[in-house]
């Protein structure tokens, strides 16, 4: 009995080895496989892939490109004007509101003109008083003339006579610049558009009572806007009057051309720019006044310059690049920028000694960081080929 114990004990032992022993083989074997996996060289299908449309490339280009000077402001009218009440008195009726387009001389409000009428009535009226007592000393004056001739009357007499006719020409004189006076006050209660516009604000309502000098209404022009821009003092020496200018307006699809008409000839107090203005022509009247616009200024021109659009430039810092197609790969080059200008209507960025020669596809757009070393692939194209560019490897 004890024999046979012992018996089973060692067979149990032999057991345990046999199976740790198993265990051992199968971890050294699946580690030897997963090193014989690691140290294979990958397949073409393994490759990450990046795949891009047409849209999605470009190629490096010259261009004649026009160095710019970035600006930003808001659009003013050339031409506008506060309507104000040159007389007081109650507001008759109001013809325009906001919005309206009004014709230089046209109607915008009566005011009560009686008491100025009356007035004017009370001036006709002593006008023609002073010209009858006119009448009267000048016919004295000529009979005293022939009468001091003669020897009838002194001297004394006759000034006397010429007093008079002096003091009567004085007072017609007055009573006729009174008239002119009230019936100018009388003309003044038609109030009109000095020029023709369109009424941006209106201050009065029928029946209000008006002030002498009251703004009534704010008529501007539109056909004719200024963009009002600052300059930073350390550019300025590089804008010239008549310089072309392209800009942009919200809401509007297309850049607006435009010349700088005037710079002013001081500095913005504690800013450090100088204003400049922008003349911008509106025959549609589509900009509006208080319109927020960016643009450039074109300060000059690089020829033949070799570039790439300016959202194809990754900046890190001082760093840039550009990500470029080199044997069907995805690389990213290391770049000297040069200025940033319009050309066809585009945006773009010089390089200097550039690395990257004229027709070297590159990416485009900013797509955010892009696994370096990619097979490129092209979708959306007929040969659905990986990109390559002339001169490189395949």
């Amino acid at each position: 009995m004890h024999l046979s114990r012992k018996r089973a004990s060692v067979v149990a032992i032999i057991v345990v080895v046999v199976l740790l022993a198993i265990g051992v083989v199968h971890s050294l074997k699946k580690r030897a496989a997963a090193g014989a996996q690691a140290s294979a060289p990958s397949s073409p299908a393994d490759e990450a892939v990046i795949e891009f449309t047409p849209d999605d490339l470009t190629a490096v280009t010259r261009h004649t490109l026009s160095e710019t000077l970035p600006l930003t402001g808001s659009l003013r009218a050339v031409t506008q004007a506060a309507v104000k009440a040159k007389v007081a008195g109650s507001a008759l009726e109001v013809r325009a509101r906001e919005g309206d387009t009004v014709k230089a001389g046209q109607i915008l409000t009566t005011i009560d003109a009686r008491d100025y009428a009356a007035r004017a009535d009370q001036s006709r009226g002593q006008m023609a008083a002073m010209a009858g007592q006119l009448d009267i000393a000048k016919q004295t004056l000529e009979n005293n003339r022939v009468l001091v001739e003669k020897g009838f009357i002194s001297k004394n007499a006759f000034d006397t006579a010429q007093s008079q006719y002096a003091i009567a020409a004085a007072n017609l004189a007055a009573a006729r610049a009174a008239l002119s006076s009230s019936n100018l006050s009388v003309a003044d209660t038609i109030v009109r558009a000095p020029f023709g516009g369109q009424i941006a604000s209106r201050n009065v309502e029928p029946g209000e009572h008006v002030a002498v000098d009251a703004k009534l209404f704010d008529v501007v022009d539109l056909t004719q806007l200024e963009l009002e821009a600052p300059v930073p003092v350390g550019e300025i020496g590089r804008v010239r009057v008549d310089q072309p200018v392209r800009i942009r307006f919200d809401g509007i699809d297309s850049p607006v051309s435009a010349t700088v008409t005037r710079i002013n000839p001081a500095a913005q107090a504690g800013s450090r720019s100088i204003m400049i203005y922008v003349r911008v022509t509106n025959p549609q009247s589509t900009l509006r006044v208080g319109m927020f616009g960016t643009g450039n200024v074109i300060v000059g021109s690089t020829a033949s310059a070799v570039v790439v659009p300016a959202t194809s430039v990754r900046t890190d810092g001082p760093r840039h690049s550009v990500y470029a197609i080199t044997g069907g790969k995805l690389v990213e080059v290391p770049v000297t920028t040069g200025g940033t200008g319009e050309a066809d209507g585009s945006s773009w960025t010089e390089l200097v000694d550039s690395p990257l020669k004229e027709g070297q596809q590159v990416v485009k757009n900013n797509l955010g960081a892009l696994r370096i070393g990619s097979k490129v692939r092209l979708v959306g194209s007929d040969t659905g080929a990986a990109a390559s560019s002339p001169g490189t490897s395949k």
